[in-house]
């Protein structure tokens, strides 16, 4: 038995094509930390940062055969803000997610890993800052302030049905502005 170890990771993409699991292990013990970390520098949810590595790994498996991957490394941290994206839009995220983003420290050893989480973040905030009218301003003091429902509702002069409306308005703009935003974001939809 070859020592996958010793292996680049152009030759063990060769093998998982050819439908080898060991080197297909191999790649998840390589770069399921990277990944990881990566994620988790933006979400701060542990849980929800093992889904979507998870998620990634399955997606990469069963489409083995299509990959076409020059930089595995790279692709699989795009995969990752990829799939973050996602579950933002999907809104899986807290309330706090929006208000944790802020006070995130992007200092550090990996340069390269803080631009990123620097550029999603921005990216994500432009996205929630372009929302006009009032399902807008609902959504800012929602994810921005950390009111509840009920304090919108008072301190606009609302009904609590119509902030959720708004909310479900505003999520749904999110959503689209979200989706054509890469050409390989339909791979983990």
């Amino acid at each position: 038995m070859a020592a996958y170890s010793a292996y680049t990771d152009q030759e063990l993409l060769a093998l998982i094509q050819a439908g080898d699991y060991t080197a297909f292990n191999e790649i998840y013990g390589r770069h399921a930390d990277a990944l990881y970390g990566s994620a988790y520098n933006i979400l701060r949810d542990r849980d929800g940062c093992r889904d979507i590595i998870q998620d990634i790994f399955i997606w990469f498996w069963q489409n083995r055969l299509q990959l076409n991957i020059t930089n595995c490394r790279a692709y699989l941290l795009t995969a990752v803000k990829f799939k973050i994206a996602n579950y933002i839009r999907d809104n899986k995220i807290g309330k706090g997610f929006f208000t944790e983003l802020s006070t995130i420290d992007v200092s550090g050893d990996d340069e390269a890993n803080a631009i990123e989480v620097r550029e999603l973040s921005d990216f994500i905030k432009s996205l929630a800052d372009q929302l006009p009218g009032r399902y807008g301003e609902i959504f800012r003091l929602s994810r921005y302030q950390q009111l509840s429902n009920k304090e919108i509702a008072l301190q606009m002069g609302i009904s609590e049905k119509t902030v959720e409306n708004q909310m479900t308005i505003a999520l749904k703009k999110l959503k689209e502005k979200l989706g054509p935003s890469s050409a390989f974001l339909f791979f983990f939809l």
